[in-house]
């Protein structure tokens, strides 16, 4: 049996799932659990009933449940399956509904002369709806080639960024030579315009520089940097437009080559619809049916890489890495080596395998020596070193991180100096070198000032020193400060720390409505913003509210695999199910197997 959904067909009998005509791999379990589904739609399915039919007699923990479901609303989007809490889940995307066969019964209770009746005067209404479905089909064809022409004309609005401003480019009239090469193909209507700030900080920070840029709503940006190197040019580029951003690398021999590659690769992108102004975002959808188009592009097999990485899939993400790192060997290519070899040992350092991170970074070593790329340079300098800090080598963390900022400064690099002195800063205080600690700290919060480096990037500072300071009343300046800034796709995670801390001492100093009205300004749906909900109710005494905020903090962690705000959830529903041992059971269980001991210890202690 065939079920259809979306862009998707499941053959149930052979459990075999199409996106279009593409097969979409599945593990067994996956398959089984989105038959269970397909079954019955519309009904909400127990943790227990779910295990029941899909593992059967085998002993499993809820925590695989929470995977599956994970994995499939990574396939299908978040809302496929929708969770009813302490009831179940229930599938969410339509299925199509079969077409229903003619009914034969009725035209053998017919008579000879009746069917010839009906044959005739179904024979003349066939003609009159042809004439009919002929002239509404040249209407539309004569509508739809003046639409097309009238289209024809319109041009997609590209923005190029001319040389960035903190970088000596060694093609410095390159945005020219770029710009004629995009013009020539009549695809895209392309403007010279002055940069926000450098390149670095536009990969940083891609939808904050769109918006800074102050461009209409359907027009796109372009920004660049260059690498070059006696066998040629290595060309790292950008694209953004609202929260839509791209980014690849390509190789030229000489500028005019690589202007000619660029125009030709915004050609190739078009084809693949990335310019539409329907998309919103670039969805794990939108994503594998352009690598249908295009099964080895690099720029699609490391966005891919990237989006499992995110979503914690990390067999998946190694996948799409090795298949990156191995489509070409050749010079021009390195850039997408290297990077896939770092999402690679990413994928290893969040399974907490360090040993295969470490080696898998040292072939990113070797495969960046004696190449132009910094940044991807600066990339291996900052994994090298927190591999070696779990390895437990603060010898070696900190020779890694001298190696980094003599790199950094032999090439004038502000940004990398910055990021480096921060992370060296922060495994300092790991290894317990207060000297180092504040040393490096104060040396990246003089490069911002220096250099004029992005507001944006003192985030990190305010964060350090306010979780530095040993008083309290001291801390909290610094976070509000670290509101205040804009946020980017690196210190987002800062933002929502600083959001949680800063919530935590309204409570403790009662100002619940200012507590309150932080939360309501962001909006979200994360783990941590349902957990902060859940502290305020459980400080004003509603308690029956702060046990629903965190039995949805627990779940969402679960799902985000998020151990600190899902141990802090579980413990808090612990302590609040006293008359509840079975449920008590369960919330220890994931305690003991996700919170570390000395934490729960003194938990535990708090609580008796």
């Amino acid at each position: 049996m065939e079920v259809k959904f979306a862009e998707y067909r499941f053959l149930r009998d052979q459990l075999i799932l199409y996106k279009h005509y593409e097969i979409v791999p599945l593990k067994h379990t996956q398959a089984l659990l989105l038959d269970y589904f397909l079954a019955q739609p519309s009904g909400i399915h127990s943790k227990d009933a779910i295990m029941s039919s899909v593992w059967k007699d085998k002993v499993v923990s809820e925590q695989v449940v929470f995977q599956t479901i994970s994995q499939l609303r990574a396939i299908f989007g978040s809302n496929a399956i929708k969770t009813f809490s302490k009831k179940g889940y229930q599938w969410q995307i339509a299925i199509e509904e079969a077409v229903p066969a003619l009914d034969d019964t009725a035209q053998d209770n017919q008579t000879p002369d009746s069917q010839a009746a009906e044959i005739s005067s179904s024979k003349t209404k066939s003609i009159s709806h042809s004439l009919w479905l002929a002239v509404a089909f040249f209407g539309l064809v004569l509508v739809g080639g003046y639409f097309l022409l009238s289209q024809s004309t319109e041009k997609l609005s590209i923005n190029l960024v001319q040389k960035a401003a903190v970088t000596q480019s060694p093609i410095d009239d390159f945005s020219t030579l770029a710009k004629q090469a995009i013009d020539s193909q009549a695809i895209f209507n392309t403007k010279l315009v002055s940069p926000v700030h450098s390149a670095r900080q536009a990969f940083a920070a891609p939808q904050l520089t769109w918006h800074q840029s102050k461009l209409p709503n359907i027009e796109w940006l372009l920004w660049s940097e260059s690498f070059s190197s006696p066998k040629g040019i290595f060309l790292d580029y950008g694209l953004s437009k609202g929260i839509m951003h791209w980014r690849g690398y390509l190789f030229g021999k000489t500028k005019e080559q690589l202007a000619s590659k660029l125009a030709k690769r915004l050609a190739e992108l078009n084809q693949f619809a990335l310019f539409s102004n329907d998309n919103q975002k670039l969805d794990i959808s939108s994503l594998t049916s352009m690598l249908k188009e295009a099964p080895e592009d690099p720029d699609l097999l490391l966005q891919l890489a990237e989006y499992y990485l995110d979503v914690k899939q990390y067999e998946v993400a190694i996948t799409y890495a090795n298949k990156l790192i191995t489509l070409d060997d050749s010079y021009s290519f390195t850039p997408y080596r290297a990077k896939g070899l770092w999402l690679t040992a990413e994928a290893y350092k969040q399974r907490r395998k360090y040993d295969l991170a470490n080696n898998t970074l040292n072939e990113m070593a070797a495969t960046l020596k004696d190449t132009p790329l910094r940044a991807l340079t600066y990339d291996y300098f900052h994994a090298k070193a927190w591999v070696l800090r779990s390895l437990g080598n603060f010898d070696k963390v900190f020779e890694v991180l001298d190696q980094g900022l003599d790199y950094s400064l032999k090439h004038d690099d502000p940004l990398m100096l910055f990021e480096l002195h921060i992370t060296y800063s922060i495994l300092a205080k790991k290894a317990g070198d207060d000297h180092k600690k504040y040393a490096h700290l104060n040396e990246a919060q003089s490069l911002l000032l220096r250099h004029n480096l992005h507001e944006s990037n003192f985030a990190v500072v305010y964060y350090h020193f306010a979780i530095f300071t040993k008083d309290k009343a001291k801390e909290l300046p610094y976070l509000e400060k670290i509101l205040t800034l804009p946020r980017t796709a690196r210190n987002g995670w800062i933002i929502d720390d600083a959001i949680e801390k800063v919530i935590d001492q309204y409570i403790v100093d009662k100002k619940y409505e200012q507590a309150i009205s932080l939360l309501n300004e962001q909006q979200s749906e994360s783990a941590k913003y349902m957990f902060s909900w859940a502290k305020i109710y459980q400080a004003t005494e509603e308690h029956q509210q702060a046990r629903s905020y965190f039995e949805k903090a627990f779940e969402l962690a679960r799902l985000d695999y998020d151990a600190h705000i899902g141990s802090h959830a579980a413990f808090a529903l612990y302590a609040m199910s006293m008359q509840q041992p079975e449920r008590q059971a369960e919330y220890l269980d994931y305690l003991e197997r996700n919170a570390s001991k000395q934490w729960l210890n003194e938990q535990m202690s708090h609580l008796h």
